[in-house]
């Protein structure tokens, strides 16, 4: 696939955005470790999760994105000074203030081809509307790349998120960014608590689990794999064009 800055937001904390950036970390070297380098970002300095589980195995860079532009500056060198490379950027929960102030600049810059890596934003949600009201708050700001939202089923079953993914249907400046909405799957809190606190990689967390355990965990990541393939953007077929729902269809629960 083309270069490419995969954002994972969500502009608030406990909504899923580090199990999601591990996930996506580990399935970008999966399925193209041999091929291109898989840089994380991590901008997140008090609970750098996803660096601190990367950071002797894969490319890290720290990049504070708050309201100073020395952080942005900092990622958006280091991106630009790259190539065959995939980055995942783990945002912060404060992460909203850095991008109202400088969110606007870094989707010029990629807009005008400057970095010509393609953009794509996760944007993992709960059950609360402000998911969809920070993610429609991000959206004036970055105005470039294909959206994702993704209910976290953590919190529910695809039916509880109807009110939302409603809302975001019938806001004409979400419909006409949102690509398509994911859902990911909720993960027994007993392997989620040894994963998310264990600080290691997927296959290193199914290997330090018992049988039962170690399968189901096995079976969740291959769940979140086929969610993140449903994307259409890891197409083998360069040329394909990637695939997005009817407009009616894609905002069903």
């Amino acid at each position: 696939m083309k270069d490419t800055v995969f954002y994972v937001g969500g502009g608030k904390g406990g909504v899923g955005k580090s199990m999601l950036s591990l996930a996506l970390v580990q399935f970008l070297i999966d399925r193209y470790g041999d091929e291109k380098s898989i840089h994380v970002i991590e901008t997140d300095d008090s609970n750098p999760d996803v660096g601190r589980v990367y950071k002797d195995k894969i490319p890290v860079t720290a990049a504070i994105l708050d309201e100073e532009e020395k952080g942005w500056i900092l990622a958006a060198d280091t991106i630009e000074r790259s190539r065959d490379t995939l980055f995942v950027i783990n945002s912060a929960a404060r992460s909203m203030m850095g991008i109202r102030k400088n969110g606007g600049n870094f989707s010029a810059i990629l807009e005008s081809g400057v970095l010509d890596y393609d953009f794509v934003t996760l944007w993992p949600m709960n059950r609360q509307k402000d998911s969809v009201w920070l993610l429609e708050d991000y959206l004036r700001y970055v105005t470039f790349g294909k959206v994702f939202p993704v209910r976290n089923l953590y919190f529910g079953e695809t039916d509880d998120f109807a009110l939302y993914i409603r809302y975001l249907g019938e806001t004409e400046s979400l419909r006409t960014r949102i690509t398509k909405a994911l859902d990911f799957p909720a993960l027994a809190d007993v392997i989620a608590d040894d994963f998310y606190t264990g600080g290691k990689t997927i296959p290193e967390t199914v290997n330090g689990l018992g049988a039962f355990a170690g399968q189901s965990f096995s079976s969740w990541r291959n769940r979140v794999y086929e969610m993140f393939e449903e994307t259409g953007l890891f197409s083998d077929f360069p040329d394909e064009p990637v695939h997005e729902e009817g407009r009616e269809e894609q905002w069903q629960a």
